[in-house]
């Protein structure tokens, strides 16, 4: 039982190191058995996507080169060559192989793509549906014996395409694959060598093999952007429900301080009202109280004249102590002093993202950047490109990878 969980975690570690990083779905790929299609081989599959290699009007026959792996779970192609085959016999028919074709094949395989294996092959019919025919399925079972070598279909002039397997004696088709992005200077020798023998130029390899970089760049750009579309929207959404619940507590306090206003004046009502009936009941029993005269020799007490004539010193004698206001001014100034808090001292400075870059004297590219993003995002300019690329060694600002070094000149 342990080996097999061991056996099970070591094929799950081989799958992941095996995936591409970057890749790109197309449809809805099955779990079983999955394809890869490097970005190279899906350009050189569509010519219009090639200057000076257009779209033809007679059916093409192209190889599919790469490896198949197999894990515990799922089956992998990936596809990281393709062959041109020449069928000049069978303009107007559908192309054949043969051993002369074969020949060709093998000799075109040890020239560019030694190392890879035949996946699958490519028939590309300009106007014509999707349909696979019975000599289309013939053909695959007469050469493709593997049962996991595929057989892709396209119509490049209603730009349609289609994966189908061999399942069940016959082909059936596949819903989605995938696309994936990674250095291939195989491919790129071979494509060069073909607008050769077509155009007889020699084109730069820079014209080709910036297309992926910059498909690549666009793709990231626009999930960026759906991204923060969404993170934006999400925040209006939750920014106007706390707007509404901000709303309904502030009614709900208000009305609630409107009718303890309410039931106050209530109370100050009745209290007014009890007040002014006590009153009045107190003057009625002040005006029934009986006066009683007594009779009787009453006569009025003189005080002496010394007595009310030492009234009057008295009343000038008693006077409030004096206060010393001086002394109180000077102890509330002394107070005030005391309370006053010390000068802060002076905030450290903080260094901004650019200046730390700067300071350390390089950057690491990142996923969906661009040297002349970079250089404005550190220079505040697009000034110092040249001397950007000038101090990397780089020959084409478009053409940087994620994890580069950049050393940033001062």
């Amino acid at each position: 039982m342990i080996e097999i969980i061991q056996q099970t975690s070591k094929t799950e570690e081989n799958l992941e190191s095996k995936l591409p990083k970057n890749i790109r779905q197309i449809g809805n790929p099955e779990k079983d058995f999955r394809i890869y299609m490097e970005d190279y081989v899906y350009t050189y599959l569509h010519p219009a996507q090639i200057p000076g290699m257009e779209m033809g009007i007679w059916p093409r026959l192209l190889i599919l080169l790469g490896e198949i792996n197999h894990f515990s779970n799922r089956s992998c192609a990936f596809i990281s060559g393709a062959i041109q085959v020449e069928n000049s016999e069978c303009r107007e028919e559908l192309p054949e192989f043969n051993e002369a074709t074969w020949r060709k094949i093998h000799k075109e395989m040890q020239r560019f793509f030694d190392k890879c294996e035949i996946v699958g092959w490519v028939l590309d019919i300009p106007g014509n549906t999707l349909e696979v025919s019975r000599e289309m399925e013939e053909m695959h079972k007469r050469n493709f014996v593997n049962k996991y070598q595929f057989f892709f279909l396209m119509d490049s002039k209603e730009r349609e395409e289609a994966f189908y397997t061999w399942k069940d004696g016959r082909l059936r088709r596949k819903e989605g694959y995938f696309i994936y992005y990674e250095k291939n200077p195989q491919m790129q020798e071979y494509i060069i060598s073909r607008r050769e023998a077509v155009c007889g130029e020699n084109p730069r390899a820079e014209e080709v093999s910036d297309r992926a970089a910059k498909h690549y760049r666009e793709m990231m750009m626009q999930k960026k952007e759906q991204s923060y579309k969404s993170k934006t929207g999400i925040l209006s959404y939750l920014i106007s429900i706390l707007t509404v619940i901000v709303l309904c507590t502030v009614s709900v306090m208000l009305l609630g301080s409107i009718r303890r206003m309410e039931n106050m004046e209530q109370t100050i009502s009745v209290m007014s009202v009890a007040m002014e009936s006590t009153e009045e009941e107190e003057e009625t029993r002040s005006s029934r109280v009986a006066v009683e005269t007594i009779s009787g020799n009453v006569f009025p007490v003189e005080e002496p004249a010394a007595n009310t004539a030492q009234q009057p010193e008295r009343a000038e004698e008693v006077q409030p102590p004096e206060t010393d206001v001086g002394q109180n001014e000077e102890a509330g100034e002394a107070e005030v002093h005391a309370e006053e808090p010390a000068p802060a001292e002076p905030a450290e400075t903080v260094l901004t993202e650019a200046e730390q870059y700067l300071a350390q004297g390089y950057y690491i590219v990142q996923p969906g950047d661009s040297l002349r993003q970079i250089c404005y995002n550190i220079y505040q300019t697009h000034a110092m490109l040249d001397a950007l690329c000038e101090a990397n060694n780089i020959e084409d600002q478009d053409t940087i990878y994620i994890g580069q070094k950049i050393i940033l000149p001062k």
